[in-house]
């Protein structure tokens, strides 16, 4: 049985009751605890932008954060 809130001596010290983390949220592989409680692992895998071409991305190409590749693999 999951445990979503800990109290001791009517102190709550651990309390999963509000969080929003779910499998789809949480980055691949990585894990942790839903609201209620439950051991969770993630599955949601950044999206990745892949430009192809002869020449370097210029600086008005894009956005910030976005990955260039000089041969991306097929997907």
């Amino acid at each position: 049985m999951a445990v979503n809130k800990v109290s001791i001596n009517g102190t709550t010290v651990i309390d999963l009751t509000a969080d929003t983390v779910t499998p789809e949220t949480l980055s691949m592989g990585v894990t942790a605890h839903n609201a209620a409680g439950e051991l969770i692992t993630g599955t949601h895998i950044e999206p990745v932008t892949y430009y192809t071409g002869e020449d370097e991305p210029s600086s008005d190409l894009g956005n910030n954060g976005d990955i260039y590749l000089q041969n991306p693999p097929e997907v």
